[in-house]
């Protein structure tokens, strides 16, 4: 990769700011860097007084694959919720950027630019990623999104100007890289681990995860993060206007749009024939949509007014219950048929 002038402008800062509670630790004593804290030419600020408090990050909810824990780096580290609510347990006093689908390894951004696997059992680092450029223009961490392959064999990190580098979990090995040339914001796995989406600038291209190469893209928003529906068969996302949008995944053209839902996020349902929508349009409210190109109805129905303006929804693996998380509102879960809560979730403290 070609080296780069970097500037930190404002558009970054949200996402420097994740890695308050999304696990970006000082090591200063392996990599000479400390990057706690963001510098500027007025002199060393702290990320938290630039962006709003925050529980958790909203981004880092993840449903355990059997359905028994959910979990998101919070203010306390990493919390860990039974699926039926109550009290969370703090598993790690340290936060992280991604997990793996297994919940059993996180990856957390350290030193100058690296990526550090750690057990969740134990905390101990297994394997150290490298290859990201350091820019050595601020002391927070040059390391944006991070995502792990559904099936663990594979970690993704984006640099924060478009550098992409796959690693294999199992030796820390580079098995790919890329340079899109703009800020990466979301990465995201097909279901074989085989393709990668990349959201950056108003397209996700979708690459081979084991050689880089493109394979198609699709012109997609900045509103949600695209996703995978589990049989690897579509995309979803936004379009620029913001309304959710699937795509087919081999030939990439849009299959179906539901207009009037200006959308945060949206998610699969298990058997990929139908995608739960948070959509902001006056009222926060979360709806399901059963496009009639993946064989449901074509109609949408609204399972419940959310809380709160939600940046993350998950499906339970087997369909039944919706989890949303928001930086404010924390963890909720919604009963699918009824819309009504699935439980009542303990939220870490807000930030003081």
């Amino acid at each position: 990769m070609k080296p780069r002038t970097y500037v930190l402008s404002v558009p970054l800062i949200g996402v420097l700011a994740a890695a308050l509670l999304a696990g970006c630790a000082s090591d200063p004593d392996r990599d000479g860097c400390d990057i706690s804290a963001t510098g500027t030419a007025g002199g060393p600020f702290t990320l938290a007084a630039a962006v709003a408090p925050a529980r958790l990050v909203p981004g880092s909810l993840t449903a355990g694959a059997d359905g028994t824990y959910v979990v998101a780096s919070c203010t306390d580290g990493t919390c860990r919720w039974h699926a039926g609510g109550g009290a969370y347990e703090t598993i790690s006093e340290t936060g992280y950027s991604a997990i793996s689908p297994d919940l059993t390894l996180v990856a957390r951004k350290v030193g100058c630019s690296d990526i550090a696997l750690v057990e969740v059992d134990g905390d101990k680092e297994v394997q150290r990623l490298e290859g990201l450029p350091n820019p050595k223009v601020t002391d927070a961490s040059p390391v944006g999104e991070i995502a792990f392959s559904p099936d663990g064999r594979f970690v993704a990190g984006a640099g924060l100007e478009g550098d992409l580098i796959v690693w294999s979990v199992e030796d820390g090995e580079e098995v790919a890289s890329d340079d899109l040339g703009n800020g990466i914001g979301s990465i995201s796995f097909s279901p074989d681990g085989s393709l990668v989406a990349i959201a950056s600038g108003d397209s996700v291209s979708v690459l081979e995860a084991e050689s880089g190469d493109e394979v198609g893209t699709v012109a997609a928003g900045r509103g949600a993060d695209p996703v995978w529906s589990p049989d690897g068969r579509w995309i979803a996302g936004v379009t620029t206007e913001g309304y959710p949008t699937v795509w087919d995944a081999t030939t990439f053209k849009a299959v179906e749009t539901l207009p009037g839902h200006p959308a945060t996020a949206v998610a699969f349902s298990p058997d990929s024939r139908s995608l739960a929508v948070t959509a902001d349009s006056g009222n926060v409210a979360l709806t399901l949509w059963a496009p009639g190109a993946l064989g449901g109805s074509g109609g949408a129905r609204e399972v419940t007014q959310a809380p709160a303006l939600t940046s993350k929804v998950v499906f339970s693996p087997d369909g039944k219950t919706l989890y949303t998380a928001s930086a404010e509102a924390g963890v909720a879960a919604w009963d699918v048929a009824t819309g009504k809560p699935a439980g009542t979730f303990d939220q870490p403290p807000m930030p003081e």
